[in-house]
């Protein structure tokens, strides 16, 4: 009887399955590790995008308010209470005192806004006036909005407090990630 060779150059079906089987196990975890990576990464960067759109919004105020020449808005004392805190803020320009012109930084849904605008009396449209003055006939300046554009963006609240110490609190918020910037400044002609 003739012995029956056995052709030893393929695979078992168990070798088969087992390298089938470790390489749908290591593509997964590929897939897994490039999963979190990407989704740390997508956090990191708009972590790293309100951060940077909240100081540059910051910034500004900051700018601004040093140079301002007084403060419209009454500001409570401190931030107890959270119905008195205004999320808007206004002053007089001190950056060119020939003119006078008023700037508003403000909330608008989730943006924040700066309002720049003057006042004049409809007897006299050509002359800039205070806000608070009045004319001989009693009436209270018009405004006129000289420019108003968007500063930054994501925005969720803006609170303003303080004597003397202005404090700000910015709070940005996008995709689910939150930040909230405080700062304080002194005004330096106030």
């Amino acid at each position: 009887m003739p012995k029956i060779k056995y052709n030893k150059n393929g695979f078992s079906l168990i070798e088969v399955v087992m390298v089938i089987s470790i390489s749908v196990v290591l593509f997964l975890v590929v897939a897994m590790v490039y999963y979190i990576s990407q989704t740390t990464y997508q956090k990191t960067d708009t972590r790293a995008e309100i951060t940077q759109n909240g100081r540059v919004i910051l910034d500004r105020i900051i700018r601004e308010l040093r140079q301002s020449q007084a403060i419209i808005t009454t500001l409570p004392a401190d931030n107890s209470n959270p119905d008195t805190i205004p999320s808007e803020i206004k002053f007089l320009d001190g950056h060119d005192s020939s003119q006078i012109l008023y700037i508003r930084y403000y909330l608008d849904g989730q943006d924040i806004k700066r309002e720049y605008s003057r006042y004049y009396f409809a007897s006299d449209p050509n002359t800039y006036v205070y806000i608070s003055d009045i004319d001989q006939f009693g009436n209270n300046p018009i405004q006129e909005i000289v420019e108003d554009k968007i500063v930054g963006e994501y925005a969720s609240d803006l609170e303003f407090w303080g004597n003397g110490l202005i404090n700000i609190n910015l709070y940005l918020i996008k995709n689910s990630e939150t930040i909230i910037i405080n700062t304080s400044i002194y005004g330096r002609n106030l």
